[in-house]
């Protein structure tokens, strides 16, 4: 590690600890890889119940790491999300997770393409089928996002215009708030359903 780096991982370490409940232990964790010989370097966050017993197990909290800094991971959407909505999704995702801005908000305008699809949108173009959703009872929040992202690709497209990493960020959240009122909430309550009238028929035939 280089002394910069070093010093950005004390001045970590030291607000972690200052901001910590007083049980709340930090070991930093030092691995090296059989195969490539390189260095990775972990922050253990543990707390010892009983703090007086130093034969305790310490219970993780947390184990972070912090060199060299991990690579994001692409955004995963629920799978109760129709199968189409999930793959456009994760390659926008991946595009995101990649610093490809340009890429990613076509990516999820092509999400919001599908997903007005799926619902069943009428129109010439995107900007009224989505306009559409709300005559079929989506609500207005998730029309106004849907036109986010659809102008946010748009500009992509037309003008090569990259938007900041976090608000490509605000777009796939607002994607997947939407996909969480249009697929999981309904999912879940499907399934809620289903379980209780299971539980019925079981209580009828035991009796």
């Amino acid at each position: 590690m280089q002394i910069a780096e070093r010093r950005e991982l004390q001045a970590l370490i030291q607000t972690l600890r200052d901001g910590t409940k007083r049980n709340l232990t930090l070991f930093t964790i030092k691995l090296t890889c059989d195969y490539c010989s390189a260095n990775c370097l972990y922050l253990w966050e543990v707390i010892n119940p009983t703090e007086k017993d130093s034969k305790a197990r310490y219970e993780t909290i947390e184990l972070t790491q912090v060199y060299p800094e991990p690579e994001p991971q692409p955004r995963q959407i629920s799978s109760d999300a129709p199968s189409l909505v999930r793959e456009i999704f994760r390659e926008a995702a991946l595009a995101e997770a990649a610093g490809a801005y340009r890429l990613a908000g076509v990516g999820y305008r092509a999400v919001v393409e599908q997903i007005a699809k799926e619902q069943g949108a009428t129109g010439s173009n995107l900007h009224n089928r989505i306009t559409s959703l709300a005559a079929q009872g989506v609500p207005q929040n998730i029309v106004d996002a849907f036109h986010e992202a659809r102008i946010v690709g748009n500009d992509a497209v037309h003008d090569g215009l990259a938007y900041s990493s976090e608000e490509i960020a605000d777009i796939a959240e607002l994607i997947d708030e939407a996909v969480f009122i249009l697929y999981v909430q309904p999912a879940q309550r499907a399934r809620m359903a289903a379980a209780r009238a299971a539980r019925r028929q079981a209580a009828k035939s035991s009796t």
